[in-house]
């Protein structure tokens, strides 16, 4: 704490100096737009705190992308935005499933029940499920907003992490145009989309969008491929000054293969306690489903029933549509602005998928929501107030499976959200140049479940681990079932009676069974653990800021907020239920535009007090039984300096520089868990309790990193255009990025460590000075390296990674009209 404050006063110290140094070397600073042609930088207007300001004057921590920054980095989807800001990460570990990540706070996503520590809002609507606007397209946009640290007032559902604001670009009055983007490249990638706008009379417009895109996989076997298409339409109503009704619907189609993964090694016991790893030898593009891949899958020992892995049984593939319609009504009055935002939202998603190394997992599920948002913002005298209502309500059903050779779980369920809250902020200006900001929200969540877990487990004789089960021949093929992929209790009963397996006549009961193997080798057990019934949380949640204009372009704040994610239950043996998780965060920054307007410093200093996370491990239940849950972890802090220069020295060039150095740490992390799930590298201690016949441990990981949480991030870019002609012109882009070591895995294990890297992106374009039209030659991962995203560690000890993009290249021809 006291290097955070000593931080925060070097950064209140440098923000005061700078701008009085500044206005000394150059007078009194033009105003920005006079600035701008001759050369300035360009504001971006964001709506962050629910209201138009430039990002410059919103006193928050936000990157904010444009829509022009997305086209030039060829921007087509969520992952991709870590290419403009440092702070967050986005990972896919299988299926439709997504985490997120800023600056280490989010969670593994293992099951979509699980609320994201980072809410995704796609045109002021907010998604309970990231996989609904993850899985949409980047196109005809008007901008992205990633607002970091708590959200916990102006937005419809609480989030610890912070937000991610995708707002498309909105139908024109008076106007027809349109344009178009069309690019390909290697992999046989396609991408295009398409707008048009047009004036309908004098108070009505439609804008409809669409896009397209299509790439083979950069894995030898098919997999991390795309399949998108997408459409969508909005309707713009003025009848007055006063009154603006906009209706919108989207649909978004995803198919192809879906994400992919690679087997980088195994780790074995090593006869006294501990693990011994050994690398696999095979290529970051092979993937899981190659022959060369299964092969090596089949010297993998699975327990419990401790034979060898069987190859892959089912080819992963996709499913997955996303729609939705929303409506957004502004009225303005005497007492202020009323804004009505209404919307449901359906998907329904199926998906085969092989990661973290199951012979293959399979969803099944459909999601339906209904959210209502209703606020008013205006002003009296010196204070300017939003106060609003939100209220949403999701049902997610669900027939899933998780095939781990000799443990087959499956999971049906149905699980319902109701949230209601009601929130208030008020800006006081104290002066000209100084004001106050304070915030509340209460919060209700309530969460229902009705739905079971049922595990089918194969062991080998009363509990034999080898060499015993070498011994009783349980490693030999044949000797023991494999099962297939089944979401049904009775299905799998029946398969196992018509092979042979176990005894005629053998039905699936309401209660846990135990059949013997009819070759005297060991016995199938089914568990049966149902979750039915409801939780409420509620929490007050709040902020208190002040703003200070240090200048005209020169901006100092600090703020004091809290946030909170609602606990809920799950589908895990003996342990149903988890916590809510907890976080304060304070800040200060400033935000600076020097030189008339050519040169934009900000910086921000951060500490975040975090508690009581939802982490996801095999840890032990109340009876002494192996369970996956997720449980609520111990405390951290979160604390750093984030930088963002940006300068345009002359004309027509154009450098921008993001550093954040960050130091995430938990101060207290146990984990409890006992082989063959006790493969970390942490400290322990034993409880004196035993799971399955081992010694339960209690690994002490306090000290460690959070997850997805590097140390130093740095983002470099520089344009330099070089006019051809009076309406033509020549700009050459190079973008870089590193991102310094990270743990993606609770087991803090070496290969978990995702090493530091850099990576660059160089684009040349020839276009019209107007940008009306242009055409792009690229080229991304300049290095040629694929870069390990997401580590997993597999039941059986697989040590799998997932990969980024190998280097890729094209072309790409954009026009408005």
């Amino acid at each position: 704490m006291r290097n955070w404050l000593f931080s925060a006063t070097a950064i209140a110290a440098i923000s005061a100096v700078l701008p009085v140094w500044a206005q000394a070397q150059e007078g009194a600073p033009a105003a920005q737009s006079d600035a701008r042609s001759q050369g300035g930088l360009a504001d971006i207007v964001v709506t962050a705190q629910r209201r138009a300001e430039s990002a410059q004057k919103a006193a928050i921590a936000i990157d904010a992308v444009s829509a022009d920054t997305l086209l030039d980095r060829g921007i087509l989807k969520a992952e991709d935005i870590t290419k403009t800001a440092p702070s967050i990460s986005i990972t896919n570990g299988g299926g439709t499933s997504t985490s997120i990540f800023i600056r280490g706070v989010g969670n593994i996503t293992v099951a979509s029940y699980f609320d994201p520590a980072v809410t995704p809002n796609y045109d002021g609507v907010v998604l309970g499920r990231a996989a609904g606007a993850f899985g949409a397209a980047f196109y005809d946009l008007e901008r992205v907003e990633v607002l970091k640290g708590p959200q916990g007032i102006l937005y419809g559902r609480n989030a610890t992490g912070g937000a991610i604001n995708v707002i498309p670009a909105k139908p024109v009055l008076g106007e027809f145009s349109g344009g178009f983007n069309l690019s390909y490249g290697n992999y046989d990638a396609v991408a295009v989309d398409a707008h048009v706008n047009a004036g309908i009379g004098e108070n009505a417009a439609l804008r409809i969008a669409a896009s397209r895109q299509r790439r083979d996989g950069f894995n030898r076997d098919g997999t991390d491929d795309l399949d998108r298409s997408a459409l969508r339409g909005q309707l713009l109503f003025e009848p007055s000054s006063d009154l603006s009704i906009r209706l919108a619907a989207d649909y978004t189609k995803i198919g192809g293969v879906g994400p992919g993964g690679n087997y980088y090694g195994a780790y074995t016991p090593d006869g006294t306690g501990g693990y011994v790893f050994s690398l696999s030898g095979i290529d970051p593009s092979e993937g899981f489903l190659t022959p060369l891949s299964n092969a090596y899958r089949q010297t993998l020992l699975v327990a419990p029933g401790f034979g060898f892995a069987d190859p892959l049984n089912q080819y992963p593939s996709l499913d997955a549509s996303y729609w939705g319609v929303n409506g957004e009504i502004n009225w303005k009055t005497s007492i202020g602005t009323v804004t009505v935002i209404p919307a449901y939202r359906h998907s329904k998603a199926l998906s085969y998928f092989n990661g973290p190394a199951f012979n293959t997992g399979y969803y099944d599920e459909k999601t339906s929501q209904k959210s209502l948002e209703a606020r008013l913002a205006g002003s009296s005298g010196p204070i300017d107030y939003i106060v609003g209502t939100f209220y949403f309500n999701e049902e997610i059903k669900g027939n899933d499976e998780f095939n781990q050779e000799f443990i087959l779980p499956i999971q049906i369920f149905t699980q319902k959200t109701e949230s209601l809250a009601a929130f208030g902020q008020l800006t006081g200006h104290v002066s000209d140049r100084f004001r106050l900001v304070g915030g509340l929200r209460y919060t209700h969540d309530k969460k229902e479940m009705d739905g079971f877990i049922s595990n089918f487990i194969v062991s080998c004789g009363p509990g034999l681990a080898p060499p015993a089960s070498f011994a009783a021949g349980c490693a030999a093929p044949g000797a023991l079932p494999h099962f297939p992929n089944y979401t049904s209790r009775a299905d799998v009963v029946n398969w196992l009676v018509s092979n042979g397996w176990i005894a005629p006549g053998s039905t699936s009961q309401p209660n846990p069974q135990v059949f013997p193997l009819l070759n005297g080798l060991g016995a199938v057990i089914n568990t049966l653990s149902p979750t039915v019934g409801d939780l409420t949380f509620s929490r007050v949640t709040w902020k208190a800021s002040a703003e200070f204009d240090l200048g005209p372009s020169s901006l100092l704040y600090a703020t004091v907020e809290s946030g909170y994610r609602a606990g809920g239950l799950q589908q895990t043996d003996g342990r149903p239920v988890y916590r809510p998780e907890y976080i304060t965060a304070y800040t200060i920054g400033s935000k600076n535009r020097f030189f008339n307007n050519k040169v934009q410093l900000n910086i921000e200093g951060f500490y975040w007090k975090y508690k009581d996370q939802q982490i996801n491990y095999f840890t032990v239940d109340p009876s002494g039984t192996l369970i996956n849950s997720t449980e609520n972890a111990g405390r951290a802090t979160v604390k750093g300096i984030d930088v963002d220069l940006m300068a345009r020295p002359i004309r027509y060039t154009t450098l921008t520089a993001k550093v954040q150095y960050l130091k995430a740490t938990y101060k207290e992390l146990h984990l409890y868990t006992a082989a063959p799930f006790d493969n970390f590298n942490c400290p322990f201690t034993l409880t004196g309790q035993v799971a399955g016949g081992a010694p339960v441990k209690d690994f002490d990981c306090s000290g460690r990193p959070l997850l997805n949480a590097p140390e130093w991030t740095i983002n470099l870019g520089g344009e330099q255009v070089v006019p051809l002609s009076s309406a033509l012109e020549l700009a050459g882009q190079v973008n870089s990025a590193y991102r310094s070591a990270a743990y993606g895995g609770f087991e803090f294990l070496d290969f978990e460590k995702i090493s530091g890297y850099w990576q660059t992106d160089i684009a040349l374009t020839l276009r019209d000075s107007d940008r009306s039209w242009a055409l792009t030659a690229f080229l991304n991962n300049l290095e040629d390296k694929r870069r390990v995203i997401y580590p997993q560690l597999s039941p059986f000890g697989a040590a799998v990674y997932h990969y980024g993009a190998p280097q890729t290249y094209g072309v790409r021809f954009s026009a408005d009209f």
